[in-house]
């Protein structure tokens, strides 16, 4: 991506590309009993921003988004009885509602939603948004 982006530089061409790395709110705040998990997503929240600052001289876009509580097959509810691996997948309806009830929206973000702050990233419209991590958490401060 940065050899191509290279040359056309040197033919006077501007082309954006634009790289966006999947993170997590637990990656900006941790979250306690899941060290090996934020310590990954601040990981990946780190090679974002230093990808950003070595080639954004090359018109690439370097972006990460940080999901927070988004409706998955892991995050409904333990009741409804998915198996993962052997394993009851989810998690248990009030600790759920206690997790809902402390974002502003009062609900857990939809996978739709999800993609649309991937679609953004990805578009014109963020031409000028580079190193930056999009927190995507319906307002969740916590």
């Amino acid at each position: 991506m940065r050899d191509v982006a290279k040359k056309e530089i040197e033919q006077g061409i501007v082309h954006h590309r634009k790289i966006i790395n999947v993170s997590s709110t637990s990656g900006q705040k941790g979250t306690p009993g899941q060290a090996n998990y934020s310590s990954a997503k601040a990981g990946v929240i780190g090679l974002t921003k230093v990808v950003a600052k070595e080639w954004g001289q090359f018109n690439i876009n370097a972006n990460s988004v940080a999901f927070g509580f988004i409706d998955t097959r892991l995050t409904r509810p333990k009741e409804e009885g998915l198996i993962v691996n052997g394993e009851a997948a989810g998690i248990p309806e009030k600790v759920r509602n206690m997790l809902i009830n402390s974002i502003p929206q009062k609900r857990v973000g939809s996978g739709r939603e999800a993609a649309a702050s991937i679609l953004f990233l990805a578009s014109p419209l963020s031409n000028y948004v580079n190193g930056q991590v999009l927190s995507v958490n319906g307002g969740s401060l916590t």
